[in-house]
């Protein structure tokens, strides 16, 4: 049941990414003044952005919501109410573009990023409704001492977890060290331009784990983690990559959550309990173990 919850969140990229990319382009066209060069840059990103959003709407599509009751839903309109004001910003932008601006670039531009907020505002309702709990669920939960996913948030996922700390060898630090990842990022490091930031803001989601482990590697950041598993979703490798598993651990005891990666076979399951040793900033995890007994 877990796992099934977690690929409709693995899902959430798709709506995420044409937003950012979007924001990171209109920037440079601002600060550019409009050039002509500036404008090309929109018009390549509208491209490929309007591709993503086909494909995220794809998903929606064949992703069922879940049926709610009355309160159901009261509940979950007050939980997507700030989700409902921030759409408001991006109408606002979208008039804004028509009134003010007047380039048809940008108003598309402006329009994408809108297309992409729905589907994001859609897939994070479908999550919160899977996520949410009857009233004799909640009961039975309390009785049993279950835990419940309604207490996660993102601040689980990426705060720094920095105790306790944990000796690694610095061999086995370097060892988990994505040193492509690394050198690709050099051509960037030497001179700014603006016209970097959007490949730079496609970069950042991509790699910004493993350059945080960079820094826990060096300084030796390392902590462990005691949880259980609260999903497995398999991914299919693409162009001849192996297929893996993202695991997801949940402590929820210390409000900590962490994802890692198994390759070809994956030997947990939904509620084993894990140990795991990982980066106090990136969450990379290096060191994953099976604990006998109750979380």
């Amino acid at each position: 049941m877990w796992s099934e919850k977690r690929g409709l969140e693995s899902n959430l990229i798709f709506a995420i990414f044409p937003i950012v990319l979007n924001v990171a382009t209109n920037f440079v066209y601002f600060m550019r003044g409009g050039s002509y060069e500036t404008i090309g840059a929109v018009n390549n990103v509208n491209s490929f952005t309007l591709f993503t959003i086909f494909i995220c709407c794809i998903l929606n599509f064949f992703e069922k919501s879940r049926n709610l009751s009355g309160e159901e839903k009261k509940e979950l309109n007050k939980k997507m109410y700030f989700m409902k004001l921030l759409g408001a910003l991006f109408i606002g932008y979208i008039l804004f573009t028509i009134i003010i601006v007047r380039n048809i670039s940008i108003i598309i531009s402006a329009l994408l990023m809108f297309a992409g907020y729905i589907n994001l505002y859609m897939f994070k309702s479908k999550i919160k409704s899977s996520y949410m709990l009857s009233e004799t669920q909640r009961n039975w939960r309390k009785a049993y001492n279950k835990n419940s996913y309604e207490d996660i948030n993102l601040l689980w996922k990426i705060k720094p977890m920095i105790h306790p700390h944990v000796s690694v060898s610095f061999i086995e630090r370097i060892k988990h060290i994505d040193w492509i990842v690394l050198i690709f990022i050099l051509p960037f490091s030497g001179k700014f331009r603006l016209e970097y930031i959007p490949a730079m803001v496609i970069a950042f989601i991509f790699i910004i784990s493993d350059v945080l482990y960079f820094i826990d590697a060096i300084l030796g950041l390392y902590t462990e983690t005691k949880g259980i598993c609260t999903g497995i979703v398999m991914k299919l490798g693409r162009r001849g990559r192996r297929n893996y598993y993202e695991v997801y651990v949940t402590d929820f005891e210390n409000k900590r959550e962490l994802k890692f990666r198994v390759y070809d076979y994956c030997d947990y399951n939904e509620n084993d309990v894990l140990q795991l040793i990982h980066g106090g900033l990136s969450k990379k995890v290096i060191i994953a173990a099976k604990v006998v007994g109750n979380y």
